[in-house]
């Protein structure tokens, strides 16, 4: 019997040290898990956060889409296709651009210098017959010391550019065109 109180008494106490040194053991292996997340987490936050710094620089740099040219802080896109005025405006539109809008006579030197010997051009210059003025897409008025039109304005103009001068048009005509943004 008293054998028998040793072997129990030695049991639980053997017990207890396996249970202390089991919870010790996970209590480790969490300590190092938690490390290995932390690290992990750390590297994550790192690469995320140079994701999201080359996405901004890319788009402060104002890189242009393949196909699209850059000239000053803009890129342009010239058609091989033909289509009519407001066709165009639409092509531009799904493409988040508009039709060219020329500020002065460097960027048309600029455009004169990429056209393919083409004839007409559309860009996003029509007639306003509201108005009796030429505008261009985003609203803003024709600079009339800037730019001369050539040829006769009626309510459905809009302007094509050849060589380095601006025609008027009809609308309804087929011409290439350049998107802007």
């Amino acid at each position: 019997m008293q054998d028998e109180e040793r072997y129990m008494t030695l049991n639980v106490q053997w017990e207890k040290m396996n249970s202390i040194q089991t919870s010790q053991l996970k209590s480790k292996d969490s300590s190092v898990m938690l490390r290995w997340y932390k690290i992990l987490l750390g590297i994550s936050g790192t690469v995320n956060g140079i994701l999201v710094l080359t996405l901004i620089s890319l788009s402060l740099l104002g890189l242009c889409p393949s196909e699209w040219l850059k000239y000053q802080e803009k890129c342009y896109w010239f058609s091989n296709e033909l289509k009519s005025w407001s066709d165009s405006y639409g092509y531009c539109l799904e493409r988040k651009s508009h039709l060219l809008i020329i500020q002065d006579q460097l960027e048309m030197t600029f455009i004169q210098k990429n056209l393919k010997r083409s004839n007409y051009v559309w860009i996003g210059l029509n007639f306003t017959s509201q108005k009796s003025t030429w505008t261009w897409v985003d609203g803003s008025p024709l600079d009339s010391q800037i730019f001369f039109i050539k040829g006769p304005t009626t309510e459905n103009s809009c302007g094509a550019i050849k060589e380095k001068k601006i025609y008027s048009e009809a609308c309804s005509s087929v011409f290439k065109w350049i998107c802007q943004y």
